[in-house]
């Protein structure tokens, strides 16, 4: 007896200061040891990436330069964003600095495989660019988790080993759509063109403007003008400059664009939405750039979205957006026919066209992912 407790009671306390000593230290290596699992994976999964980018170039077209070497230096390629203490002219120099950069890509393609066709240049664009963001991504996990371990930051490690399950389930996506772009297949985002595709004749002559293709055709007794990026290859196209364009050569009343969007958690996948306004992602600039276009001439704008999660919209396409894709083309004509008859009607399928042709009449011929795989859960889940 010591201090009038037992020896249960000793060893009780004894082992209760050693945890208060010793569980931040235990607790420290499981994260370290769990986040540094998971960035592993995350760097074979660049690896990987960048092994179907230099095969891509390989098969493609030939280089006197090792596509390996080029692919790391290419790694490093970055893009600044223009000063915004002043706005004014900001989404101009915006604008100037993604051309540039999308020129840029252009020469690395050219250097990767310069016997290549621009179709699959632009696939070759689009896997380099995919690889670039995974890459990025890569590189600001193991800078935390190494900072958090020359520093012993314990809330650091925690707030990393929460989001990595989110992360690695992003990036697992992102190289099934390298993996879709390095074989020419088309991808969720791809839903605009599609639709696009299918809302256009055989017949239509097509005029190919900035990555774009347009169409014209009626429909009873409307005007209709089709835009969307050209296929098959991996493009978006430069959409702000064509829509601008055409709205001002043509005498439009009505604007529809379509797009991907992304659901909600416990939304059904293919689910579509009908609104106002201009739907397109990206920085910004496009956006901006047609509702001032669209303000000075007063026109009429739809959106008409079909949700999906980002992993699909990055991936390969499957069976569910490929089925809503069919429903969403009886909503453009709806939208289509609300519009006043003699009218001009603009339509622009917005989105990325790899593994889309440009005129798509059957459309179960395309290369979709017909088992749509089972959702996995990343991390640890409740178990109620």
């Amino acid at each position: 007896m010591l201090f009038g407790l037992g020896p249960l009671e000793i060893i009780g306390i004894i082992i209760f200061i050693l945890l208060i000593f010793f569980l931040p230290r235990i607790l420290r290596m499981r994260m370290i040891s769990s986040v540094t699992k998971v960035t592993l994976e995350l760097e074979s999964m660049v690896d990987e990436s960048k092994q179907m980018l230099v095969k891509l170039c390989q098969e493609k077209g030939t280089s006197d330069k090792d596509p390996l070497e080029l692919v790391d230096n290419y790694m490093e390629f970055f893009v600044i964003p223009p000063v915004d203490l002043d706005p004014n002219g900001l989404v101009g120099k915006y604008q100037k600095i993604l051309e540039l950069s999308e020129d840029r890509f252009e020469y690395m393609a050219q250097e990767l495989a310069p016997e290549a066709d621009p179709e699959w240049k632009s696939n070759i664009i689009m896997t380099l660019k995919s690889t670039l963001g995974m890459s990025g991504v890569f590189k600001m996990v193991r800078h935390n988790l190494v900072l958090a371990q020359k520093t012993g930051n314990l809330q650091m490690l925690l707030m990393l080993q929460m989001s990595l399950p989110l992360v690695l389930r992003i990036l697992k996506a992102q190289l099934e759509g390298s993996k879709a772009f390095s074989k020419g297949s088309p991808i969720g985002d791809g839903l605009g063109p599609l639709i696009a595709g299918m809302l256009l004749k055989p017949s239509v002559e097509l005029e190919t403007r900035g990555g774009m293709i347009i169409g014209r055709r009626e429909m009873d007794g409307r005007h209709v003008i089709i835009a969307r990026a050209q296929g098959p290859g991996a493009r978006v196209g430069k959409v702000s400059k064509i829509i601008t364009s055409l709205i001002k050569e043509e005498n439009l009343k009505r604007i529809i664009t379509v797009d991907a969007a992304v659901k909600l958690e416990g939304e059904k996948t293919g689910s579509i939405a009908e609104g106002v306004g201009v739907v397109i992602g990206g920085p910004g600039v496009d956006k901006w750039m047609i509702e001032e276009s669209m303000v000075k001439e007063n026109l009429q704008t739809d959106a008409i979205i079909v949700k999906m999660s980002p992993e699909e919209a990055i991936s390969h396409m499957n069976e569910d957006i490929m089925k809503a894709a069919k429903k969403a083309l009886c909503v453009v004509r709806d939208a289509i026919y609300r519009t006043e008859i003699g009218s001009s009607v603009l339509v622009v399928g917005v989105g990325n066209s790899s593994g889309l042709p440009n005129i798509i009449t059957e459309p179960e011929k395309i290369d979709i992912e017909k088992d749509k795989k089972e959702d996995k859960k990343e991390g640890r889940a409740w178990r109620f």
